[in-house]
């Protein structure tokens, strides 16, 4: 999208150009790679792998494989609600803490989790990989939001070979978002084809080694899935769970979160200072291990 040309003479250009400065020292802290170690301690994971599908209520979805998966190798979070509809808004809460505004895509710098992450000490660097076709720009809130990304990539074989190691591969402690196009998230596509995507990415996660290798602090990476936002039919009550080698096993948590719960979650993991509305909930602190 194209950009404006401004003046930055006067009020709006001194903040156009503190907002400047801002991105250019977290993209900075992106690029500058793994410092030392042991700044700070995780509290239930090393990294995190994010995914999210779309428009479906607990119930409709509850009984697919995948979900079933879930529910066995992981915990399902039992009382989880979005925040509000469209799409965009929903995405924005769990990146950032607030929904800024009801349109779809806003395209502008705010701080999320990921910009934050990139700025600790050491940084925590975020990638994004598009699974299957493009995740849609509302659906991607990393890039709405102007994170700094350390890399992108495409397809789910992309995602096998950087699990895997090599030049590529994933560090220990990162956030890894991963997502569909709307033909492969249940927006559009049926959920047969959404329900075998996640499937896949499960299979990935679990034969890789970098998902069931703990960190020097004995903490494993764990996987977070769950729906941007209901059918307008159920009070936004929405699938959620997590899994990984650090999280509860065939478990279920009745207690209320939101996605603002899960951007608390993210930030209290790796001490990074909560975000917005999500400063007023409580963390998902009921699935670990």
């Amino acid at each position: 999208m194209a950009r404006p040309d401004y003046n930055t003479s006067g009020r709006a250009g001194r903040t156009l150009l503190r907002r400047r400065t801002v991105l250019r020292s977290v993209l900075a802290a992106a690029a500058a790679g793994p410092r030392a170690e042991g700044a700070s301690v995780v509290r239930w994971w090393s990294s995190l792998v994010w995914a999210v599908f779309e428009n479906h209520t607990f119930t409709e979805v509850s009984a697919l494989s995948s979900h079933r998966r879930l529910a066995q190798e992981g915990t399902v979070l039992t009382r989880y609600f979005a925040v509000g509809h469209p799409s965009g808004p929903n995405y924005r809460a769990m990146a950032s803490g607030e929904r800024w505004g009801a349109a779809e895509v806003i395209d502008t710098f705010h701080p999320t989790v990921a910009s934050v992450g990139a700025a600790a000490a050491p940084p925590i660097p975020a990638y994004v990989y598009h699974l299957a076709g493009t995740i849609a720009r509302k659906h991607n809130p990393l890039v709405d939001l102007h994170a700094p990304i350390a890399a992108t990539r495409s397809g789910l074989d992309a995602l096998r070979a950087d699990l895997g190691g090599g030049p590529t591969g994933l560090p220990d402690r990162c956030l890894v978002y991963a997502g569909w196009d709307d033909d492969n998230d249940m927006h559009n596509g049926h959920p047969e084809r959404a329900d075998a995507n996640l499937n896949a990415l499960l299979d990935a996660l679990a034969a890789s080694s970098w998902f069931t290798t703990p960190d020097a602090g004995g903490r494993y990476p764990a996987f977070f899935f769950c729906y941007d936002e209901d059918d307008f039919n159920a009070d936004n009550h929405v699938f959620a769970a997590f899994c990984g080698r650090g999280v509860r096993r065939g478990a279920a948590s009745a207690v209320r979160h939101t996605h603002y719960g899960f951007c608390r979650t993210v930030s209290d993991n790796w001490g990074l200072p909560p975000l917005g509305q999500a400063s007023r909930e409580a963390p998902i602190a009921e699935p670990w291990i």
